[in-house]
């Protein structure tokens, strides 16, 4: 009997080693290959829902150019500038048509208010009557950035369809159509200055092609 002693120890050992192998895997599971597609996939849906979605000012602005204005302006924002001036465009055209600036005066540079107030008066002394009717604003993108050490200057083309027409005291029409649609393109350019609290931008020239 002694002699099947040492066999009965090494059974023992090898059911406790069995047993500990069992334990083992219980407590840190087994690798079956998939671990690390799922910590890749949860670490891909992870970053997928972190991901902020950025507004792109690319057909805006060139990122260069806007980053000119954002190192003066963190505040500056291309989609409400562009906002404002579509309808400060539409504001500039119901005055003019109708002749009366007092609205876009305090937004308006002197020398641009006064080359409009001018064509208004050539127009009443004629006794004509002008007719703008703005059916749509087809492009509306700032195309050129100028810094200063006082100011910003941003050149915003308008690219428009419109019926324009202009009448004589008689209603006749003597220049433009009254029926057909035209595109009509406008270059303008806003200024702010950079050290003034005042945040309106000021209108300082305009061009038609």
């Amino acid at each position: 009997m002694q002699n099947n002693f040492p066999y009965i120890d090494i059974l023992i050992f090898g059911v406790i080693a069995i047993f500990l192998i069992f334990r083992l895997k219980n407590i840190l599971g087994t690798k079956t290959g998939f671990e690390e597609t799922n910590v890749n996939e949860k670490t891909k849906e992870k970053q997928l829902t972190n991901v902020v979605s950025l507004k792109s000012n690319k057909k805006y602005v060139d990122d260069l150019e806007l980053n000119k204005i954002l190192n003066i302006d963190p505040n500056f924002n291309v989609d409400d500038f562009l906002s404002g001036s579509k309808n400060f465009f539409k504001m500039v055209l119901e005055s003019f048509v109708s002749g009366n600036l007092d609205n876009i005066k305090d937004f308006t540079k002197p020398s641009v208010f006064n080359s409009f107030k001018s064509a208004i008066d050539e127009r009443n002394r004629e006794q004509e009557t002008l007719i703008i009717d703005l059916k749509s604003i087809n492009k509306n993108k700032i195309t050129k950035v100028t810094i200063t050490k006082s100011s910003i200057k941003l050149n915003v083309i308008f690219e428009t369809s419109q019926i324009r027409a202009l009448t004589d005291k008689n209603d006749e029409i003597i220049d433009g159509n009254n029926e057909n649609e035209i595109l009509v393109k406008d270059e303008w350019v806003f200024e702010r200055k950079i050290k003034n609290s005042n945040p309106n931008w000021t209108l300082v020239e305009t061009k038609s092609n």
